[in-house]
């Protein structure tokens, strides 16, 4: 028996202004893609350990990952779609396929990448060799992704904690499914329906409930596994919105009533993911009347785990034009003013606009004057549970600039924001902040919720905001909730 496993996972903002570059998502093929992954709290980590237990040969075929960002460049995309095809290719009668992605990668002219990659690897594999995916809980579950995976096994959590538990999960119902003692049949239901981020975790609310009903009916043997899919809401593609899948045991009608019962939930609930923001200059004089620190500042329309690019100068003007004397920390993706300062050099005194290079629609630069306090090479590693935990990370080279009080960490390109281990790498400690400042609608929670006093998320404009309706949506189903308030679902529900 050979299983052969591969990971090529990203997230797209179709709204953002920063192209996805073949070489964002560090790609290493065959026993590289084994060795970045082993002993790892990934998706991939998940099949490994799985299937090393039970003696299976692993066939590693690549593991690819990108920070979200806009649409993949088209020939970079047929680059790592075909470097992909050819490895699969290359493993010597496979038994079956896991394989990790996301779920809302996109490319130019190729809306649904998951469903484009699933079409080759039937191609390569025929239509009777098992492919387990794993999706992420923001996932655009297509009709393509339904027809070409034999079963879907989304996260269940968010802050995404679980992304290794997701893998052992699909690994050990692949096994099930080659010996024989399961027969996985999905249900889909899709929904006219985006919801945004910042109210979607699943520690509470509606989220919450959806999910904890789904885990018990896997516990009761009603599925095999229960996904709901509460899509990331930045995608302006023809194929959107939200949607349930249920893997159940070879009983379709089962899966059917199970799937239907809780997209009707999912629905109804739809009005309790609204989400109410704070105005920057509000937030800081809130946190200032909050005793201790840090008092966590989510600028969520900047995500950079959403697809934004980092460059934000909304938060920051309102930081500065507050002149606070306690410190804060914040971060920045900005090229030209990590080389302006890189030829400055430590101690140094440099005044510079920083900001609002990517995204000029919504920011636009901020002049400051600050010492340069460390140049860095940009290379750390994430600790807390989530994305790439224990993996390398580089964000190109950093410079750390002191603006009055406020610790700027800027970097030459995006990374994600919701590990504390960002600052810490770099020389500032969040528990000694008065403010610290995430690019992040939710995924901060895991890491930065026990240690936060009070937590706000500030309303600035940005490719990522929570305020959909201000984003220039063409291609989206209409109607579609909230764009289209009065939005009906239809009966029966959309499969």
């Amino acid at each position: 028996m050979t299983i052969a496993i591969a990971g090529i996972l990203q997230e797209s903002n179709t709204f953002s202004p920063v192209k996805t570059r073949y070489q964002d998502f560090s790609p290493v093929f065959g026993e590289k893609a084994l060795e970045r992954h082993r002993g790892k709290a990934t998706e991939m980590g998940g099949f490994i350990e799985v299937l090393s237990a039970a003696r299976v040969r692993i066939a590693p075929v690549c593991a690819a990952w990108a920070i979200t960002a806009g649409r993949m460049i088209r020939r970079d995309y047929d680059r790592l779609a075909g470097e992909f095809e050819r490895h699969l290719a290359r493993v010597r009668r496979p038994t079956a396929l896991l394989f990790a992605m996301h779920g809302a990668q996109t490319a130019e002219g190729v809306d649904d990448v998951e469903g484009a990659l699933l079409t080759i690897a039937r191609r390569v594999l025929g239509d009777t060799v098992p492919i387990v995916v794993t999706l992420d809980l923001h996932a655009n579950v297509t009709r393509a992704m339904i027809e070409h995976a034999t079963a879907i096994v989304g996260y269940h959590t968010y802050p995404h904690v679980d992304l290794y538990e997701t893998g052992v999960k699909a690994a050990h119902l692949l096994l099930r499914t080659l010996a024989g003692n399961v027969r996985p049949v999905m249900a889909f239901r899709k929904l006219p329906m985006i919801v945004p981020a910042e109210n979607m975790q699943t520690t509470s609310g509606p989220m919450h409930r959806l999910i904890e009903r789904g885990k018990a009916l896997e516990r009761r043997g009603g599925a095999l596994a229960v996904s709901v899919f509460g899509v990331q809401p930045w995608l302006d593609i023809e194929e959107m919105g939200g949607s349930v899948v249920v893997v159940a045991d070879g009983a379709a009608r089962r899966a059917d009533a199970t799937a239907d019962s809780l997209a009707q939930r999912f629905w109804e609930s739809r009005h309790e993911f609204d989400v109410r923001l704070t105005p920057p200059a509000q937030a800081i004089q809130q946190a200032l009347r909050v005793p201790g620190g840090p008092v966590l500042l989510s600028e969520s329309s900047d995500s950079t785990g959403s697809g934004s690019p980092g460059d934000s100068t909304g938060l920051l003007r309102a930081l500065l034009s507050a002149r606070l004397r306690e410190p804060v920390a914040f971060f920045m993706v900005d090229p030209d003013a990590v080389d302006r300062a890189m030829r400055a050099g430590v101690g140094k005194s440099v005044t510079m606009a920083v900001g609002g290079k990517f995204d000029r629609v919504h920011s636009r630069p901020v002049r400051v004057t600050g010492r340069v306090r460390l140049l860095s090479t940009g290379l750390w590693t994430p600790r807390a549970r989530g994305y790439n935990t224990g993996i390398e990370t580089s964000m190109g080279r950093v410079v750390v600039l002191d603006v009055g009080s406020i610790r700027m960490l800027i970097a030459e390109r995006s990374t994600m924001t919701v590990d504390p281990e960002l600052y810490r790498s770099h020389g500032i400690e969040p528990l000694d902040m008065k403010i610290v400042a995430v690019k992040s609608p939710n995924g901060f929670r895991a890491a930065y919720e026990p240690i936060a006093k009070k937590i706000f998320l500030v309303d600035t404009p940005g490719v990522s905001t929570a305020n959909l309706r201000t984003l220039p949506y063409t291609r989206v189903p209409r109607p579609i909730y909230p764009l289209d308030p009065n939005t009906r679902l239809a009966a029966p529900l959309a499969r």
